[in-house]
């Protein structure tokens, strides 16, 4: 499990990737798509809210029509009834009076507006304190509401206060004009249905003047998605301040975009982790293939052809760099294959290897070419002092043998030296060169084996 988990180990780390950038593309057409739709409400609730303006201004603004009849007649009021007829042609509207010094003298249409009469709407018994406070000596037009009204239900109070002119003298306050909306009624004009036909959720509200708490003066049929985008703006009409909130039909985790964005992002994820996967099992295979190929499964080295490979690469590469090549051939390795064993004699060729590495000069290469032959490559110009230090250290530890897994006989090798380009451009002369170093050198120890080619006695 362990092993499988760090072969893939490319896999999810290109997954962890991938998947991050690519769900940071997701979010970035979410979020794209979101400021599209929030545009789209942005359009959609501005008309509405002109349609709302328009439609609620133009039922406020006939009182003005009352009030210049008014002043023109200089507080003398003829034929009210024929003019509020006039200007009462909505059903929407639910009445209109005037009250000279704040009490109602006439009201239209009498029918259930009989009550008013001789009403004083300036003092708090007549209604809501809102519509009293707005009523109070105000210019110009000025709405309340919606507030419960005398005669029943609820309105929208539109009131004007009128002046009149006379010579030499100050303005004076004649009284008052007002009308009375249904609400919420009064609303269809703004064609709010059609946001429900488009399924999009709504709410106007404002801010209640007995208290500041929210109050809601309309709402859509479409139930609001929790996370969806949304707009809210300000609805001016006249002094008042509504609030027009307006919601998209479905939040984003409700989109069949989103999640094709996520599903694509998913794969695209998958996709790259399994060619990096592939790419890092093609690169290991290919490795391995090496390691078969170039390198000596005993001792770890390189083999035969692996050491050509890599002088020949060495050479082809910078030929005019020098590097030198150390011919190490093991002593008496056969007695110890005949007394202790071939594994033994497989141990003492891997300790070989391993004290090679650990005293010899880096960088380096060492391989294995034959039986208890191997061959050191020391890159650069070979600082001669130091590498029979390191050679003298190996020979020192060498010589204790592996007393604790049986081989307590001493390790000895013999050396040659050859370097490039000095002793030769070709390979097989440099390891013939080395070659006859060593043998040189196992001649001098007493250690002859068979010599080299040309020099057989």
């Amino acid at each position: 499990m362990r092993r499988c988990l760090k072969d893939c180990r490319h896999f999810f780390v290109a997954l962890a990737i991938s998947l991050s950038l690519t769900l940071l593309g997701a979010d970035f057409l979410v979020q794209r798509n979101a400021q599209m739709r929030i545009a789209e409400l942005q359009s959609v609730i501005t008309l509405q809210i002109d349609k709302l303006t328009s439609s609620l201004t133009k039922y406020f603004y006939k009182i003005q029509t009352l009030a210049a009849i008014t002043i023109t007649a200089s507080g003398k009021v003829e034929n009210f009834e024929q003019v509020a007829a006039a200007l009462l042609d909505d059903p929407c509207i639910q009445g209109i009076i005037m009250a000279p010094k704040g009490i109602v003298s006439h009201a239209y249409p009498i029918p259930g507006n009989e009550i008013l009469l001789g009403k004083d709407i300036l003092t708090y018994s007549f209604g809501s304190w809102e519509s009293i406070r707005q009523a109070r000596h105000s210019s110009p037009i000025v709405m309340a509401g919606p507030v419960p009204i005398m005669t029943g239900g609820t309105a929208l109070i539109g009131r004007l206060s009128i002046y009149t002119d006379a010579k030499n003298k100050p303005r004076q306050f004649w009284g008052i004009v007002s009308i009375a909306l249904n609400f919420p009624e009064v609303l269809k004009g703004a064609e709010l249905r059609l946001l429900d036909e488009l399924g999009l959720p709504y709410e106007i509200w404002r801010e209640s003047p007995y208290g500041g708490t929210r109050q809601i003066l309309a709402k859509g049929a479409s139930p609001e998605s929790r996370g969806a985008p949304y707009v809210e703006m300000p609805v001016h009409i006249l002094n008042g301040k509504w609030f027009f909130k307006l919601s998209a039909k479905r939040a984003w985790y409700q989109l069949t975009e989103t999640w094709l964005y996520v599903g694509s992002s998913v794969l695209l994820s998958l996709l790259v982790s399994m060619l990096a996967q592939r790419r890092y099992d093609m690169a290991l295979a290919h490795r391995r293939l090496e390691e078969i190929v170039y390198i000596d499964a005993l001792t770890g080295c390189l083999n035969r052809r692996g050491l050509f490979n890599d002088l020949g690469q060495r050479i082809e590469t910078n030929p005019e760099k020098k590097f030198s090549l150390y011919y190490l051939d093991l002593n008496k390795f056969k007695p110890i294959n005949d007394d202790y064993g071939h594994k033994a004699g497989d141990r003492v060729l891997q300790h070989f290897a391993a004290i090679m590495h650990k005293y010899a000069p880096k960088p380096h290469a060492l391989a294995r070419i034959g039986g208890d032959e191997f061959i050191l490559i020391l890159p650069g110009e070979n600082d001669v002092a130091r590498t029979q230090e390191a050679l003298e250290n190996a020979r020192r530890e060498l010589a204790n043998g592996l007393p604790a897994e049986g081989i307590p006989v001493a390790i000895t090798f013999s050396v040659g030296m050859a370097t490039y380009p000095d002793h030769g451009t070709d390979l097989d002369v440099l390891l013939s060169r080395a070659d006859q170093a060593m043998y040189r050198d196992k001649q001098s120890h007493g250690s002859v084996r068979n010599a080299p080619r040309g020099q057989q006695a």
